[in-house]
């Protein structure tokens, strides 16, 4: 059985639950909902392309920060990035170099409005149906849920819904920026690729979880989510960034 605890009150969260249609009644009945809280063990990674003027104002703050190593990294980072410079290079001749720079290099960042950064319900949802097909593969047909036969994953899309659109990460600005450079082959040669990620250092997010007819049993939530732990949620997975951990998971009348 999953060890549950009480969860404080998620209508901060629910979006769609504070939109009362003429059939909310039947939309009671049909749904059975979940309220789940999430504790991120480490980062979170952003995953939405930010303007490159941000870009440049992170890059000025750290040229000028006074550290020599730092600079001298930067210098080493444009020469890989195939800008060419002198040793001795001035300050208006790096932020000159740093503006074409953020010109072409992306930064990631997180989705914002007047409540703060949020993860869209889309990504929990898209962990959930990825976790699922790990957790109960198709198997030629021998894994089938549902009086349709669906495949666990298709049938999971299908009866499961995140109610909030956005899931909030209870940040009004991003905990950090994370510079990863990475390196790829083009037909000038081997280059260097740079891109900032800005991340929230171990946030805790809410979200309801709206089961259609209640077919998905308690006891498969669980093995889906403790996946989903280590799948993760944000950019960056594929580097164990955005792992979590379930501190709550309630069942609401």
């Amino acid at each position: 059985m999953v060890a549950t605890r009480e969860i404080p009150t998620v209508s901060r969260y629910s979006s769609l639950l504070q939109q009362k249609g003429v059939f909310a009644e039947i939309d009671a009945q049909l749904f059975t909902r979940f309220a789940v809280e999430v504790e991120f063990v480490d980062k979170v990674m952003g995953g939405v392309p930010q303007k490159p003027e941000i870009i440049e104002s992170w890059l000025r703050t750290r040229i000028t920060s006074g550290d020599t190593e730092l600079r001298q990294q930067m210098l080493t980072t444009l020469a890989e990035l195939g800008y060419e410079f002198e040793p001795d290079m001035d300050y208006e001749q790096i932020v000159s170099a740093v503006k074409v720079m953020a010109q072409e290099r992306n930064g990631n960042t997180f989705y914002r409005d007047a409540n703060g950064l949020y993860l869209g319900g889309y990504q929990v949802k898209a962990m959930l149906k990825e976790s699922t097909a790990i957790m109960f593969p198709w198997d030629k047909g021998k894994n089938k849920w549902g009086a349709t036969g669906k495949t666990p994953k298709t049938f999971l899309a299908e009866h499961v819904f995140v109610d909030e659109h956005k899931v909030y990460l209870d940040r009004t600005e991003p905990d950090g920026t994370h510079t990863q450079i990475g390196h790829v082959n083009c037909p000038q040669g081997p280059r260097s690729t740079l891109t900032y990620v800005d991340y929230c250092d171990a946030p805790v997010i809410r979200f309801t979880l709206a089961s259609l007819h209640d077919e998905v049993t308690v006891e498969q939530w669980g093995s889906i989510l403790v996946c989903g732990q280590r799948q993760g949620l944000g950019a960056l997975r594929s580097m164990s960034h955005g792992q979590f951990v379930v501190t709550g998971f309630e069942r609401l009348s």
